[in-house]
């Protein structure tokens, strides 16, 4: 059977060494592990779990714990302190321990009360652990699962914001430049945070345009990352291109829960030696072409390509092929459709040449649709296994004709600079297809009177706006006073319109 591409290459032997070490008796299993509740202040919710059994007998014991999170975006557990964490009394159990029998599943019920005046976003954890006997011999392999039981509580006048408390340049691990970022939220409500950040020489030349995640959506594979109420999560991002000593400005555009944003500009200066930045050598050992594929298809067929290696080293290496979704469970991923024709291994000599040739398959009841992912290609001493340099190759899959175009605005900012303000508006692809959309705007007083118009894009190094994904568009605006203004925003894509919208705008001064 011909290899597909599905995980991340770099990830398939720590995989490989879990899936050996997990060999063990299957214990029980719980669903689900996240129960969201909304409620309004005096209300009274019923929820409910169930134990699936395992191939033993077991007594699983059941409390609550209080979620602290970390500044990687992750979540500890600790015993929960009413006085300080009082939504742990608003959740009772029927039984708090509970018998397991194979073959049975097992409900256990709960009940949320929530106090009157209670407002915002609460998180309860809801332990489930086997119990295990002191004298048990041997070493004890115990899984426990953390249920997360979200509590929103609307209650009006509770506004959600957010604070960025650093941003700066900073040395990594290794000296290699990172941008850091630390974003607070203050606010009684939980939401998810992404961000990205732009790099200008002081010719205002676009050095790179850099994701920002944090240690916790990295590792999931998630672009966002939610931050509950009075936590502060770190977003990191590292500069792939080599910093000359000059000046820079990175501009930070911080995106959190439905409609927020964050727009922070700041000037730095890079000296001699302050980072370090790999050889020639280490930037890559070897070249792809194309370093992108784009192609049209419709659902039931296929179509092949080539991938042409170029070794830029004198040593021999070993090339393998893996995937990367655009996000954990992306459902416009082409990955699972993308076969290797031949072996899944390539040798490439040093200085020498290869070529990869692909099959990409569309199911017959694929929907018509932009699919989006990107393969990776990693090289490797064939001797040691040390891993030399990674390629990323984007792909689009265009499958069909029938798409559905939407969108939706989510915010429009102004921020001062020279000859002007830069306008900023955040927009979300609600559809199924790759847009390249750009924004006219006319401007006018409160009072209706024509200001000016502008016209928004993507930003430098942005191509498209993904399926469910989001982009900035921008544009200079040169007749603005500090002050409150009506916009008419029409959203178009090529000749196609796709909404208009009427906007407030406030500059501040």
């Amino acid at each position: 059977m011909k290899p597909t591409v599905r995980v991340i290459l770099l990830g398939l032997t720590a995989a490989v060494i879990v899936a050996a070490v997990c060999q063990v008796t299957l214990a029980f299993g719980v669903r689900p592990l996240v129960i969201d509740i909304d409620c309004k202040p005096g209300d009274t919710r019923d929820f409910e779990i169930i134990l699936n059994p395992g191939n033993t007998e077991e007594t699983v014991q059941l409390s609550l714990y209080q979620p602290v999170q970390m500044l990687s975006g992750n979540l500890a557990y600790q015993e929960p302190v009413p006085e300080t964490f009082p939504a742990v009394n608003w959740v009772r159990l029927d039984s708090y321990e509970v018998r397991v029998y194979p073959g049975e599943d097992t409900y256990v019920r709960g009940t949320i009360r929530v106090p009157f005046d209670a407002g915002g976003s609460h998180t309860v954890v809801l332990m489930a652990e086997p119990r295990v006997a002191p004298d048990q011999p041997g070493i004890t392999l115990i899984v426990r699962y953390a249920i997360r039981i979200n509590i929103r509580v609307d209650r009006p006048g509770l506004r959600t914001f957010a604070e960025l408390r650093e941003f700066d340049l900073v040395p990594g691990p290794e000296g290699e430049p990172v941008i850091r970022a630390l974003v607070a939220n203050p606010s009684a409500w939980d939401y998810l945070v992404s961000g990205e950040v732009t790099v200008r020489d002081s010719e205002r030349r676009l050095v790179e345009r850099i994701q920002l995640n944090s240690e916790a959506g990295a590792r999931a594979n998630l672009t966002e990352t939610r931050i509950y109420p009075g936590s502060e999560v770190e977003y990191t991002g590292t500069v792939t291109k080599r910093l000359e000593p000059g000046n820079y400005t990175l501009r930070l555009f911080l995106r959190y829960g439905e409609r927020g944003q964050i727009i922070q500009t700041k000037e730095i200066t890079v000296v001699e030696g302050q980072f370090k930045f790999p050889g020639a050598e280490e930037l890559g050992a070897f070249s792809v072409e194309p370093e992108t594929i784009s192609m049209e298809i419709r659902a039931g067929q296929q179509r092949s390509q080539v991938l042409q290696l170029t070794s830029e080293i004198t040593e021999p290496a070993l090339i393998l092929i893996g995937g990367r979704d655009v996000e954990a469970d992306y459902p416009y991923s082409p990955l699972s459709w993308i076969e290797v024709r031949g072996p899944s291994e390539i040798n490439l000599p040093g200085r020498g040449r290869g070529r990869i040739v692909l099959t990409v398959a569309v199911p017959k009841d694929a929907v018509d649709a932009s699919y989006n992912g990107y393969l990776l290609l990693g090289a490797f001493n064939p001797d040691t296994g040390e891993p030399l340099s990674q390629r990323e190759i984007p792909i689009t899959v265009l499958v069909g004709t029938e798409h559905v175009y939407a969108v939706e605005i989510k915010s429009l900012q102004a921020e001062k600079v020279e000859e002007g303000h830069m306008l900023y508006l955040d927009l979300a692809n609600t559809g199924n297809v790759d847009l390249m959309p750009r924004a006219d705007l006319v401007i006018t007083t409160e009072a209706g009177e024509f200001v000016e118009r502008a016209v928004l894009v993507l930003g430098e190094g942005a191509e498209k706006v993904m399926p469910l994904q989001r982009q900035q568009l921008e544009g200079l605006a040169q007749g603005l006073e500090p002050g409150s203004y009506q916009v008419r925003v029409t959203i178009s894509d090529g000749n196609r319109e796709l909404l208009v919208s009427d906007m407030a705008l406030e500059v501040a001064d």
